[in-house]
């Protein structure tokens, strides 16, 4: 099984062209319209690097996302496959196009947030209070299918949300994924005072876990989820705090303990200063197996 990628595999495979990987694979797809469908499975539909795939409620965007829904290919999998066969990468015309603005879909909340919260903090052992504070702070919601909805807010603007299913799908797996026309480079995001710092994280619940095991201690700072290992996200939301007045002075990359996350952190904490930068990642693969781990630690004695 493939373990190891570099950064710069990563940034080639997630500019493949959808179709044409599919196409090349030799999956039977036909046009209708602006979308793709599979001619075998026929409620997968594709668009531009977006597919849903209805009859088992998966939908996401990336071709490294579908490789792995698809194929089940792991994340390196998946990346070197993509690597491997001089795919068409994505026309640049089409990506610079404008495209509708976001709109938070408010109607698909629910008033009843219990099985959100109890996800939260008992399946993910992030801490109540911590729970509770974003909840009023209206950072989360949850949706009418029962998932967690994680608020982009940009000075008290939606410009995105990422989406945690709470229970498994008929596969066994859970949903994931991220709203459709989200803003491109932003991400969740909490204030812990008045930040003059930068925490960077795979995922939302990444970042949550490391507020759950470092609550004493953290200050004045940014948690950001990049949704992933994604440059322009870290740029984006540096740029952002300095926008808004924030004087930057530490930005510590606390990315998954695995061979992408490594080398992200390692990558752009060399760009930096020691003085500016570190990296603080977690003993296990990520923040959440991290904080699980120390609950139990705390249980047993």
């Amino acid at each position: 099984m493939a373990k190891h990628v570099s950064a710069d595999q990563v940034e080639v495979a997630r500019n493949v062209d959808l179709i044409d990987y599919l196409e090349r694979k030799g999956e039977p797809l036909k046009k209708e319209g602006r979308y793709y469908r599979h001619q075998v499975h026929d409620s997968l539909v594709i668009k531009d690097q977006m597919y849903a795939w209805n009859s088992r409620d998966e939908k996401g965007a990336g071709v490294i996302n579908f490789a792995k829904m698809f194929y089940g290919m792991s994340f390196p999998e998946a990346v070197l496959d993509l690597n491997a066969q001089g795919y068409k990468v994505k026309d640049n015309s089409q990506v610079q196009k404008p495209k509708e603005p976001y709109q938070y879909p408010s109607h698909y909340e629910v008033n009843d947030r219990t099985k959100a919260k109890d996800y939260l903090t008992k399946e993910r052992k992030i801490h109540p209070k911590i729970v509770d504070w974003l909840d009023k702070k209206d950072l989360i919601a949850q949706d009418k299918l029962g998932n967690v909805v994680f608020k982009w807010k940009h000075q008290g603007e939606i410009v995105g949300a990422d989406r945690q299913g709470t229970s498994p799908m008929k596969d066994g797996r859970m949903f994931k994924g991220i709203d459709r026309n989200s803003h491109g480079s932003a991400g969740f995001s909490v204030d812990i005072g008045k930040p003059n710092s930068i925490y960077l994280f795979e995922s939302p619940i990444d970042a949550l876990s490391y507020w759950s095991i470092k609550k004493e201690k953290l200050q004045d700072t940014r948690l950001v989820s990049m949704s992933g290992l994604k440059r322009q996200t870290m740029i984006d939301e540096i740029k952002r705090m300095v926008k808004e007045g924030h004087n930057v002075k530490q930005i510590t990359f606390c990315t998954d303990n695995d061979k992408a996350g490594r080398e992200f952190s390692n990558k752009y904490h060399r760009l930096n200063s020691k003085e500016v930068s570190k990296i603080d990642l977690p003993s296990y693969k990520d923040w959440n197996i991290e904080v699980k781990k120390q609950r139990k630690l705390v249980i047993e004695r």
